[in-house]
């Protein structure tokens, strides 16, 4: 019991901030929508925090026209001249706040209309005009991929696809629907299954408003134990002065009372909660990477679109006369995105879970596609896969491997003298071009910093690559505190019941 009852008290008061953390930043995650226009400055977070080299996915990619270079990533939409230089913000129209700003495609159309696929949706530009919404029937604003094929324009959400003539005046999109891949076995991975019991999105808005009171109830629980561990002191302290400490008593006898019967009614619930987070991030995360479960029934996880939540990016190969779907679980090819049921790619480059940040086809119908997996050029029909930083053949690996790789890339702009390379950490890896200041000291969104808090990315300044362990340790942490104190107050229970 004593030892119970030590790991109570010291877990608790040492690692009681981090949970605080922990918890504060998990309600934070779960409203992305109310949080997307509220933006940090890089000078109140740690110095890997401000972008140097171009690194942090500042820059996705660019397209050259007549003014020179059209650039967006992570900063949003910027102009710049042929070098690299004068950069100037092209957001009016777009909502205020870096996270609404951030885009994963600028395209222009034959007819020279811009498109941009942005974190909060579809805009269209006309040369020399601002940004202006496109309204889509979409559960999720999220655009991450656009493409002009056969005189059309093709619009990826996470779930849906649109397809609008380019020929037509007025921009008019028709979802289309994606019948299941070939072999589609009806299961979804267990990442995702955990993801949405984590943040209780598997039961839609109601699920996160409980996921939220039970972060929530876990900062009660923090700050109750607190002051259950000062406040007996203090109150010692003041009567010993002679001075009046019943409104510090009554507090904590509150505190005692609260903290005891909540953690016993509902301690259970962070219990789960704790277990199912620790596996969203490495190293536990490999473990379940590759693995798939039934959908769960009566949940948003048994969606009639097989394709819900997976879709990155749709675009169409004319030299092999196919459409390319890439999913957070693989690459597809279909001749028909209608009619024929997409069939996965054998052999394929490896992709990370974190999604795809370079799908470019050259000339000879190979993709460069590239990820925090690193960057590949594939040849479907030849069935070859070359590093394309190496230069050396790809070896199918394990199933069991880490989402990263030494070479996280994050972008590439494939248009210059020579294509530039960017990694997440690193920056631009194969040109030296210097960065402007202006666009270091763009603002940080707050969901992106509840992210990094959340995750413990935020402590990696200080303690380097250990940082990826934070969260199984905190969530074992977690166990142990939550678990100790069912045991003590159980136990208590159990004795006062015997002592009748």
């Amino acid at each position: 019991m004593k030892k119970w009852k030590w790991i109570h008290r010291w877990f608790s008061v040492v690692f009681g901030l981090v949970l605080l953390m922990w918890a504060a930043s998990g309600i934070v995650l779960n409203h992305r929508n109310i949080v997307s226009g509220i933006d940090v400055p890089r000078q109140w977070l740690p110095a890997n925090y401000t972008p140097d080299n171009w690194n942090l996915a500042t820059v996705r990619s660019a397209l050259r026209d007549e003014d020179g270079w059209l650039a967006w990533g992570n900063i949003g939409i910027w102009r710049c001249d042929s070098a690299f230089g004068n950069w100037r913000s092209f957001m009016y129209g777009i909502p205020e706040g870096m996270d609404n700003r951030r885009t994963m495609r600028v395209i222009q159309l034959s007819n020279g209309a811009f498109y941009a696929a942005t974190q909060s949706g579809l805009y269209k530009s006309n040369r020399g005009e601002g940004w202006t919404k496109i309204a889509l029937p979409l559960h999720d604003e999220r655009i991450m991929d656009l493409s002009e094929a056969e005189g059309k324009l093709y619009v990826v959400s996470r779930s849906e696809v649109f397809v609008s003539s380019i020929e037509d005046e007025e921009t008019k999109f028709e979802q289309i629907t994606l019948p299941p891949a070939h072999g589609d076995d009806g299961k979804i991975s267990l990442f995702r299954t955990l993801w949405v019991l984590h943040s209780g999105e598997v039961l839609g808005l109601a699920g996160k408003l409980v996921v939220d009171l039970l972060g929530l109830l876990l900062i009660f629980f923090v700050v109750t134990g607190y002051i259950y561990f000062f406040f007996p002191k203090l109150i010692r302290r003041r009567k010993r002065g002679g001075r009046n400490a019943e409104a510090l008593a009554k507090t904590n006898r509150f505190s005692i009372k609260w903290h005891n019967k909540l953690g016993l009614w509902l301690g259970g619930f962070l219990v789960f909660t704790a277990l199912t987070g620790m596996f969203l991030r490495p190293p536990l995360l490999i473990a379940i990477a590759q693995s798939r479960v039934p959908k769960l029934k009566g949940t948003l996880l048994n969606h009639p679109n097989t394709w819900h939540d997976r879709l990155r990016a749709v675009r169409y190969s004319k030299e092999g006369d196919y459409f390319l779907i890439v999913t957070n679980d693989g690459l597809y090819y279909t001749n028909n995105l209608v009619a024929e049921p997409a069939r996965p790619f054998h052999p394929q480059p490896p992709l990370s879970v974190m999604g795809v940040n370079v799908l470019e086809q050259t000339k000879t119908g190979a993709w460069l596609i590239g990820s925090f997996n690193g960057l590949f050029m594939w040849n479907p029909p030849a069935g070859s896969i070359t590093d394309y930083i190496t230069g050396e053949s790809f070896t199918s690996r394990s199933n069991v491997s880490s989402p990263i790789s030494n070479n996280m890339v994050a972008g590439f702009i494939p248009d210059g003298e020579v294509p530039l390379i960017f990694d997440y950490n690193r920056g631009l890896i194969n040109q030296d071009l210097p960065m402007p200041e202006l666009i270091a000291r763009q603002p940080f969104p707050l969901w992106n910093l509840a992210l990094e808090m959340h995750t413990g990315r935020i402590f990696q300044q200080w303690i380097g690559p250990f940082y990826i362990l934070l969260v199984p340790v905190i969530g074992v942490v977690a166990l142990l505190i939550l678990m100790s104190g069912l045991v003590i107050f159980l136990r208590r229970i159990l004795i006062k019941k015997h002592s009748k």
